[in-house]
């Protein structure tokens, strides 16, 4: 049975590629870039306040982009 991918242990995966990116170079930047996509979908997926927050910042600059262009 596979273990959970949890916050805590992508933030243990992150600290580790750090290090290897520090001590071997940033041949293993894409191994970061990942955890951190991974790390922003659990911490977006667990936490609908701030996920409706978002879309409302968005819906209201769409809206104020538009009436910029309609001015």
């Amino acid at each position: 049975m596979s273990t959970p991918i949890t916050e805590k242990r992508l933030l243990d995966a992150i600290a580790v590629v750090s290090e290897v990116i520090i001590l071997h170079g940033v041949k293993y930047a894409p191994l970061l870039d990942r955890l951190e996509q991974e790390l922003e979908a659990i911490r977006r997926y667990e936490d609908p306040i701030s996920r409706a927050r978002h879309h409302l910042a968005r819906h209201t600059q769409a809206n104020s982009h538009s009436a910029d262009c309609l001015a």
